[in-house]
């Protein structure tokens, strides 16, 4: 979380149990479909105990390799995983809800989104060096990656189209599903994009997962709504 360790461990403390139990409930309503979208909170409260490590690293003076390793970690969800995760997600969904075309539009969409999350990381995961975690004026941690030469990152970073791209296949793959449930988490993620851009968009990255962190807990009711428990 973008406040203190005590605030980060505190929400994975909450969201870890939660997203195991969300996807107890997919389970026991043999909703397999739903089962990736219910690990959501648990990956979130995971992201969430890497960064109460990243705090407490520079808290006590950027101590390594605790502070490299911690960086690495909550970038891997914040480049890589969640443009990974969040697309096939919603195409598993739509094996039970969408029509075929949609399921064939949404897996190219997550097989696009797997290529260039993984490519949007693997620069980061082998230069290190390059990535400098350090506490904002504004309190919040900032991922500072300008030193890393990317072509992609300097895209995504400095380009408001490349913005839009990599927000793109995060949100609206769960808009296009015909699930409302899920098309409504889209939405709250799409106003959480639009507030941290508008308040904290020096620190996205770790403010962008705070406010995602505790939209995930809608996850629970989506899989435990009565129409699901009764299927």
């Amino acid at each position: 979380m973008c406040f203190s360790a005590s605030a980060s461990f505190t929400a994975s403390a909450v969201l870890m149990p939660l997203g195991l139990y969300s996807h107890h409930l997919a389970s026991r309503h043999e909703r397999p479909d739903y089962k990736p979208l219910a690990l959501v909170p648990f990956f979130f409260g995971v992201q969430q105990f890497v960064e109460g490590l990243e705090w407490t690293a520079l808290d006590r003076g950027g101590i390594e390799p605790l502070a490299t390793a911690a960086a690495l970690g909550f970038l891997f969800f914040a480049y890589c995983f969640w443009m990974i995760w969040i697309p096939w997600s919603a195409w598993s969904i739509s094996r039970s809800t969408d029509s075929k075309g949609l399921q064939h539009r949404l897996k190219w969409v997550a097989i696009v989104a797997t290529v260039i999350g993984v490519g949007f990381y693997l620069p980061v995961l082998f230069n290190p060096p390059a990535v400098q975690p350090a506490v904002h004026s504004t309190g919040r941690l900032l991922y500072d990656v300008s030193n890393l030469h990317s072509a992609l990152h300097n895209f995504v970073n400095t380009e408001p189209v490349g913005e839009l791209v990599y927000w793109g296949f995060i949100v609206v793959p769960l808009l296009a599903v015909s699930d409302r449930a899920v098309k409504l988490f889209g939405v709250l993620i799409f106003v959480s994009i639009f507030l941290t851009w508008a308040t904290y968009s020096a620190t996205f990255n770790s403010v962008w997962c705070f406010y995602c962190a505790v939209l995930s807990i809608v996850v629970i009711w989506i899989v435990n709504r009565p129409h699901l428990r009764r299927a």
